[in-house]
């Protein structure tokens, strides 16, 4: 499995049921039986992933809603979502 970059268009995978437990997304994988939690940020990114994008359009629009450094951004975001790509939670489409 290929490293998802900058301009990778991704979507999140359907096969989780989330739900919303003391400000923190907990996901659970029908298919491996396996829960997850992310914090308020990445339920942010999670949000964001509903509907194809690419991970460029991603980090400016986290860099518009928060203060952060788009470099930093931009590597804390291909980091997070190449673990969740690993884990089969993200889609790349392209």
């Amino acid at each position: 499995m290929a490293s998802l970059t900058s301009d990778s268009r991704v979507v999140r995978s359907e096969e989780f049921i989330t739900s919303t437990v003391d400000n923190e997304l907990v996901m659970m994988s029908l298919e491996k039986g396996t829960y997850y939690g992310l914090d308020a940020i990445g339920s942010q990114i999670w949000e964001n992933i509903a509907a194809p994008t690419t991970i460029d359009a991603l980090c400016q629009k986290l860099v518009d809603e928060f203060d952060v450094d788009p470099a930093q951004c931009q590597a804390d975001v291909l980091a997070f979502l190449n673990e969740l790509h690993r884990e089969g939670m993200v889609r790349a489409l392209n």
